[in-house]
C-alpha cells in the first residue's frame, strides 16, 4: 500500500500555494477574497487544499471545510452542511468551539442544514425565495461573526458536483463579501466542465468580479513528478521504471500513484484506473464511443477523415459524435485536421477495452486505408 499523499511533502505547487497564501493575507487584513482552484481529476487539487487549510490553521484561521458529492440537487447545501458539521464535531470538546457553537445556536435557520443535531428540519432545495434569502443571510452573519474573532477560511471542494443551491450560495458570498476577514476557496474539475455543465456559466461570471481569483493547476512537471513518486516508493524505484511512469502519467499525480502501485507490471493499466477512465467514456452516446474506439486504434493523434472513414458513419452523424466527444473533453482538436486524446492513458483504456475481433477489424480497416492512401500518393508522384 502507498502512503496517503496528504502525509507527504507538497511538491510542484509552490507558485499556486504562494498565490493562495497571499489571498489569505488579504483576508487577514480585512479584504474578503474568493479563490477558485481548477484542474483535471487527479492533478492534485485536494492535496493543495489540504496544505492550504493546514497553513491557515497555523495562522489562526477558523477553518470550515466541506465537500460536494455526486448527488445532483437531491441534497442542497451539502458542502456547507459538511463544513459546519465537521467543524462543530471537531471542536465541541474544546473551549475554542464556543464561538462557532454559539453562532450556530443563535441562527436556528442553519439548523435545517444539520438535522442530525436536532436543531431543525432538513434543508429544502425547493424552498421559497424568502427562505433562501433567510438562509443566505444566516450564513453571511455566521461567517461575519466568526471573522470578528479570527479570520475565516471556508473551503468548498468538488464544486463540479454542487447542487444549484450551493452554486447560488457561492455566487451570493462572492458578491456580498467585502471588508470581512473571510476567504472562500472552491475547487472543481476542469475536465468535467463540458459546455452545458451548470457550473461553467457560474465560474465565467464569478471570474469577472475583482475579489475572485482563478488558480488553475496544470500537470506536474517531470522533476516534481519524479520527486513525488520517489518519496512514495521510498527511493526504491529503478530509473527505468520511474521514467516510464512519469512519461505515461503526463503530470497527473493520481494516475502516477496508480501506475506506481502496479509497477511490477509496468505495461498493464491498473484495473481501478482503467475503470475510472472508462467511466467517462461510458457516459457518451454509442456513436461517440465508436469514434473513441476508432481513434484509439489510429493512435494518440488521429486524422479526422481517417476516423470518419473507419467509423463508417454518415457525415452528419459523425460530426455529432465527434462534437460530443470534444464537448466532454475526451478528445481535443490537434492541428487543423486531427484530434488527440486528452490524456494518453485514456487512449490506453479505450484500446484495452476493445474486443479481440473488434480490435482486429479496426486495425485491418486502418491498414487498408493507409495502404490505399500510400498507393494514391505514389501514383500522383
Amino acid at each position: 500500500m502507498l502512503p496517503q499523499t496528504s502525509q507527504g511533502r507538497l511538491v510542484g505547487r509552490a507558485g499556486e500555494l504562494a498565490r493562495l497564501l497571499a489571498r489569505l493575507d488579504e483576508a487577514t487584513s480585512g479584504q474578503a477574497v474568493v479563490a477558485l482552484i481548477s484542474g483535471d481529476a487527479g492533478v492534485g487539487k485536494t492535496r493543495l487544499v489540504t496544505e492550504l487549510t493546514r497553513l491557515a490553521g497555523e495562522r489562526g484561521f477558523t477553518v470550515l471545510s466541506g465537500r460536494c458529492a455526486e448527488l445532483g440537487d437531491s441534497v442542497p447545501y451539502l458542502p456547507l452542511a459538511d463544513a459546519l458539521r465537521g467543524a462543530a464535531h471537531a471542536t465541541s470538546a474544546t473551549p475554542a468551539a464556543a464561538p462557532l457553537l454559539d453562532a450556530l445556536a443563535s441562527r436556528p435557520v442553519l439548523g435545517r442544514l444539520l438535522p442530525d443535531q436536532g436543531t431543525g428540519e432538513p434543508a429544502d432545495g425547493d424552498g421559497s425565495g424568502l427562505a433562501r434569502q433567510q438562509l443566505f443571510g444566516a450564513v453571511l452573519g455566521l461567517l461575519a461573526e466568526l471573522a470578528g474573532a479570527a479570520p475565516v477560511l471556508l473551503v468548498l471542494e468538488d464544486l463540479h458536483w454542487a447542487d444549484r443551491s450551493t452554486r447560488d450560495l457561492v455566487t451570493f458570498l462572492s458578491r456580498v463579501l467585502h471588508r470581512e476577514r473571510i476567504a472562500v476557496v472552491g475547487s472543481y474539475r476542469s475536465d468535467d466542465l463540458h459546455r452545458r455543465h451548470p457550473l461553467r456559466p457560474v465560474v465565467a461570471e464569478l471570474l469577472r468580479l475583482p475579489a475572485v481569483t482563478s488558480v488553475d493547476l496544470g500537470p506536474l512537471d517531470s522533476s516534481a513528478m519524479a520527486e513525488h513518486l520517489s518519496a512514495l516508493a521510498g527511493n526504491h524505484l529503478e530509473a527505468a521504471v520511474l521514467n516510464g511512469i512519469v512519461a505515461r502519467a503526463e503530470g497527473n499525480a493520481y494516475y502516477a500513484e496508480e501506475l506506481l502501485s502496479a509497477s511490477a507490471d509496468t505495461k498493464a493499466l491498473p484495473a481501478g484506473l482503467a475503470a475510472l477512465l472508462l467511466g467517462r467514456v461510458e457516459r457518451l452516446s454509442g456513436p461517440a464511443q465508436q469514434v473513441l474506439r476508432v481513434a484509439a486504434v489510429a493512435g494518440r493523434r488521429a486524422d479526422d477523415e481517417l476516423i470518419r472513414e473507419i467509423s463508417g458513419m454518415p457525415a452528419a452523424a459523425y460530426e455529432d459524435a465527434v462534437r460530443e466527444a470534444v464537448a466532454q473533453q475526451l478528445l481535443v482538436p490537434d492541428g487543423a485536421e486531427g484530434y488527440a486524446f486528452r490524456h494518453a492513458l485514456l487512449r490506453e483504456a479505450v484500446y484495452a477495452d476493445l474486443l479481440p475481433g473488434e480490435r482486429t477489424r479496426l486495425h485491418a480497416a486502418l491498414a487498408a486505408l493507409l495502404s490505399d492512401a500510400e498507393r494514391r500518393g505514389t501514383a500522383a508522384a
